[in-house]
């Protein structure tokens, strides 16, 4: 039966009054034939969601009841949703003098309508669309409409030309004409059918030319301006075979409307000689009625909407390679095409689907939008954000409006929380809950809500990943018009504005479940990832009961992280020795081998090394510093530090840099965390050590005078050093590395990059910079050399350029920015030819540096590094061979040997390939944790699946070829120079100053990328100079 038998059974009895109409009885059976129930099965105080009850069917039971005089409304409904609140709902609405029918008096006037053309306005979707298809709108330049072929069987082409005429002639907007002013009007009917004779072509060409038709077809963007609204053309094909190619405007109809107008060219192609009959009403007439039926409605829910418009989420972000915003023109081929991922799901799944979600007091429709959504929050960066949901709103205050042709579409936006990992039944109780409040003000659309907050943000806001459900609404194929034109073989639908429009509809007794996605916006494979997400998500539903009652996860496909455990570099043993271990084994079987070029260009070798690490390890033991302890170093650059290190290690002790160029507040506050039984310094430097610790201050000169420690080699599980970085608080996190942690790196990346006793390193890192730790000991575990950098030398990147030369540094690890540095000083002099392999970390590589090296140093190794001082340095590693002109960055690259790495969502699942999320480091090379600071410590390293992970705070992602990419940070931490800083800290640390009232701290990028803070003052402007020092 069609909309319109229906709806005119349903009105038969017009003299029934309201109040019968509405009467208890009455009430009990319109409801229970929506839910398709018997009325006594009907409960008074049974949630009639629970029982299935949708929003679509709830949409039309109220239609059917404002249409006979009462004013109740969806929200009315919707806030008490059973059997007795509703009937007392229409009985006082019915008793209500002001609840009475709208007379069939004379119709409402067209508003706006010019009566010299007989032009009208757009409805607010057709607007929307006739905006969004022009040329230079973002993601724009493509036509809003639907494309259909029927596969059939002996249609005749001369009864479907006159059947078509007919259909053209009986609904307006077939051949509605819409000018360049954004008006529409009827214009006269043309000749709608086209046929295509492909019956004498061989069968390869007849398949070429009905693949040529469906491309341009599913493509095409006709001009609305001389009415080509509606398309029709039938392929003859060998063996009475045929194709009906149908193509209808949106701007001219809705989904449903193809419905109708499939009903009634069947009824005319299989009636002919049954004259079409004249609508008693137009769809320029139903926009004006509904216009005015809701006027005062819509100023109700726009004020809904504008309070809600500071706190609504925006589109989700997802894995693109467009900006969405990007203007898009007709003949930009990559971004105006689509194609369709389906699924379908026979009625046995549908019914059991149907029958899960009743269970669960969730409908149909809100089950598959909540599947949707949570696929869309896996693939997103953020689990909250805003989906596109179009509404059927056809008003039916007359018979008449079920027959129309038109666009009675409205959309609502869904605010689609997921952030919190709750069983799947529960998440979709929420959503429903938010699409039905959503829904109850949706006189003022979705289109309005985008359009106030382009105008509040100044700039335009999409919303375009769209999910439409047409459960309830009935088959748009029905059986009828498929046996008289044939199957559906190919459907899809395409619309400006949207890169993402999933839909569900029912078709064969099933439940047919497609995503149209806009080709060329996503990353390669992203979209067939996640709509087999979907699809797997869904058979769950079906399959699986437990699936409803447990947070949704395993949407990655089963070979992802398998994939990724490939790439990374296979496990070797854990080495379980000190980090000083190998040095002074080598110092006791090679003491006359070279360990350090000095600062003033003499070497020591590793006896003489060893010598002193060991007398400052006694002089260490003299001041109570015993195993497991901590010692504060405060030394300057050069050899006697790299001295120092040693004797604290060898006195079983971990050490703990503290810079001498750290400023005073900072330095206490180090102090303060460490905990440490001593501080080693010199003569020179000793000032800065006083009253910052209770602990004694050592000199490394009184070390000469004794003898020789033997060296203590404690548990790989203690701590080596302890390495301070910034804290949000103001409080330095010191981070205990254990030897274990740090063996695991140097030795992962000895057998990776195939480092041995030949290689020299140049010392430019700052002690208390983690990559001093691989300079130092790198080398001097494999009976290499270290090239020590002085401290007047710091900076000096012509000394760097000189000593690499000089003294045949092979390989060179620093920050990028400092390589920039070398690189220029040595396009003066040259870098020599020593340098094998240059090897960078701790922050972004420029694309532009492997090629401007390898102009300095031919051949010259480039490796990219990524870690942080939480996992020991290094815990990833990627050797760039030539920059990938795809490339925004450098990437991070794959696991080093023994360390894992995961990239997880805001719920503590693995994200998918190409998705942002945080990066979290897992095996050996994981810190013990931050010392004297349990619940930062239990924030940050984390148990899952039996294993510890380091919780970064780094943004990255994995490629399909399980190498990682780098993206920044999650929190408010910045790098300058390799350092993490927490702005935090800087700002706490400026409002330690009295002089300081406020402050805020950010990152200027120019001239160089640097610190900076805006402070305000109690009184008077304060001195930046001064404030700078006591900071």
């Amino acid at each position: 039966m069609s909309d319109e038998a229906v709806v005119q059974a349903r009105t038969a009895e017009g003299d029934v009054g309201s109040r019968a109409r509405h009467a208890p009885a009455a009430v009990r059976e319109a409801v229970a034939g929506a839910l398709e129930i018997a009325p006594e099965e009907l409960e008074d105080d049974r949630d009639l969601f629970e029982l299935g009850l949708d929003s679509l069917a709830l949409m039309s039971l109220v239609g059917t009841w404002r249409r006979e005089g009462s004013t109740v409304t969806f929200q009315d409904l919707t806030s008490r949703p059973t059997l007795r609140d509703w009937t007392t709902l229409l009985a006082r609405a019915a008793n209500d003098d002001t609840a009475t029918a709208v007379p069939p008096g004379p119709p409402a006037p067209v508003a706006g309508a010019d009566p010299d053309t007989d032009s009208f306005p757009l409805a607010t979707m057709q607007h929307a669309y006739w905006i969004g298809r022009q040329d230079g709108q973002p993601l724009g330049g493509v036509a809003a409409h639907f494309y259909v072929e029927l596969d059939g069987h002996g249609v005749d082409p001369a009864r479907l030309d006159t059947a078509l005429r007919s259909l053209v002639l009986r609904h307006g907007m077939l051949r509605a004409v819409f000018d360049e002013d954004g008006r529409q009007r009827l214009g006269a009917a043309g000749a709608p059918l086209t046929v295509h004779d492909l019956r004498e072509l061989a069968p390869v060409e007849a398949e070429s030319e009905l693949e040529r038709l469906r491309e341009r077809n599913t493509h095409t963007r006709p001009d609305i301006g001389t009415g080509d609204v509606f398309r029709a053309a039938l392929c003859l094909l060998p063996d009475g075979r045929t194709r009906l190619q149908i193509d209808l405007d949106m701007m001219a109809g809705d989904a449903l409307s193809l419905r109708v107008l499939l009903s009634d060219l069947r009824r005319f192609y299989e009636c002919p000689d049954e004259p079409p009959r004249e609508l008693g009403l137009d769809y320029r007439r139903y926009l004006a009625e509904h216009d005015a039926r809701r006027r005062t409605e819509r100023e109700r829910d726009a004020a809904w909407w504008h309070e809600r418009l500071p706190d609504l989420p925006r589109a989700p972000r997802l894995p693109t390679t467009v900006d969405p915003l990007t203007p898009v023109t007709a003949d930009d081929g990559t971004l105006t095409h689509s194609h369709r991922l389906h699924h379908w799901l026979g009625p046995a799944d549908k019914a059991a689907l149907l029958g899960a979600a009743r269970r669960h007091a969730v409908t149909p429709a809100a089950a598959l939008a909540t599947a949707f959504a949570e696929v869309i929050a896996a693939w997103s960066d953020s689990r909250r954000f805003l989906l596109n949901l179009p509404l059927f709103d056809r008003e039916m205050f007359a018979p008449e409006v079920a027959g129309l042709v038109g666009d009675f579409s409205s959309s609502v936006l869904l605010d689609a929380d997921l952030s919190a990992p709750l069983p799947f039944s529960r998440q979709a109780r929420g959503l429903q809950e938010r699409l039905q409040a959503g829904i109850s003000h949706g006189a003022y659309g979705g289109v309005e809500v985008l359009r106030d907050l382009a105008r509040a943000e100044g700039a335009p806001v999409l919303a375009p990943v769209v999910y439409t459900s047409a459960i309830g609404l009935g088959e748009i194929f029905e059986q009828d018009v498929q046996k008289s034109f044939g199957h559906p073989s190919w459907i899809i639908s395409q619309g400006p504005q949207v890169y993402l429009d999933a839909q569900v509809t029912e078709l064969d007794g099933g439940l047919l479940l497609n995503w149209d996605v806009r080709d060329g916006v996503f990353e390669a494979g992203v979209p067939d990832a996640a709509f087999d997400a979907y699809r797997r998500l869904v058979t769950r539903l079906v399959t699986d009961p437990d699936t409803w009652d447990r947070p949704v996860d395993g949407l990655l496909a089963p070979d992802v992280l398998p994939r990724r455990a490939v790439a990374a570099l296979p496990a070797g043993p854990v080495a379980d020795r000190a980090l000083h271990t190998r040095f002074f084994r080598l110092a006791e079987t090679e003491p006359g081998r070279t360990a350090v070029v000095r600062t003033t260009g003499d070497t020591l070798t590793y006896g003489e090394l060893a010598h002193a690490a060991r007398r400052i390890a006694a002089l260490l033991h003299a001041h109570g510093v015993r195993e497991g302890d901590t010692v504060a170093v405060t030394l300057p650059k050069g050899d006697d530090q790299i001295a120092a290190v040693l004797g604290v290690l060898a006195a079983g002790a971990a050490y703990a840099p503290v810079g001498v160029e750290q400023p005073a507040v900072r330095r206490r506050r180090i102090h303060a965390v460490a905990g440490a039984s001593a501080v080693l310094t010199d003569r020179d430097h000793a000032h800065l050590c006083e009253d910052v610790s209770p602990a004694p201050v050592v000199l490394v000169e009184d070390a000469s005078a004794l003898p020789p420690a033997p060296v203590v080699r404690p548990d790989a599980g203690l701590a080596a050093y302890v390495l301070f970085t910034s804290g949000s608080t103001g409080r330095p996190k010191a981070v205990e590395v254990s030897h274990r942690a740090v063996v695991n790196t140097i030795e992962a990346m000895e057998a990776q990059l195939g480092i041995g006793p030949a290689d020299r390193t140049l010392a430019i890192s700052a002690l208390d910079f983690d990559l001093a730790t691989w300079d130092v000991f790198t080398p001097l575990s494999l009976g290499g050399q270290v090239v020590a950098v002085g401290q007047e030398h710091r900076r000096d990147a012509h000394h760097w350029a000189r000593l690499v030369r000089t003294h045949g540094v092979t390989l060179v690890q620093c920050v990028p920015a400092l390589l920039d540095l070398m690189m220029a000083a040595g396009e003066d002099d040259g870098l020599g030819d020593s340098l094998r392999m240059v090897l960078l970390g701790g922050d972004w590589i420029g694309l532009d540096q492997p090629r401007r090296l390898r102009a300095l140093v031919p051949g010259c190794r480039f490796v990219a590094l990524g870690g942080m001082t939480e996992a020991a340095v290094h815990s990833t590693v990627f050797e760039v061979e030539e920059p990938d002109p795809a490339w925004k960055s450098v990437p991070y690259g794959v696991p080093l040997r023994n360390m894992r790495a995961r990239v997880v969502d805001g719920r503590g699942r693995d994200c998918p390939d190409l998705v942002p999320g945080e990066l979290w480091i897992g095996g050996p090379g994981v810190a013990n944790g931050y010392r004297a600071d349990p619940e930062r410590t239990a924030e940050r390293f984390v148990d899952h699946d039996g294993e510890r992970w380091y919780r970064s705070g780094d943004l990255a992602r994995y490629r399909p070829d399980g190498v990682l990419e780098f993206l920044g940070r999650a929190d408010h931490q910045v790098k300058i120079g390799g350092h993490r800083i927490e702005l935090g800290e800087v700002e706490s640390a400026l409002e330690d100053d009295p002089a300081v009232l406020h402050a805020v701290a950010t990152v200027l990028d120019t001239p160089v990328r640097h610190l900076a803070a805006a402070v305000s003052a109690p009184a008077g402007a304060p001195d930046p100079d001064e404030i700078r020092l006591r900071a």
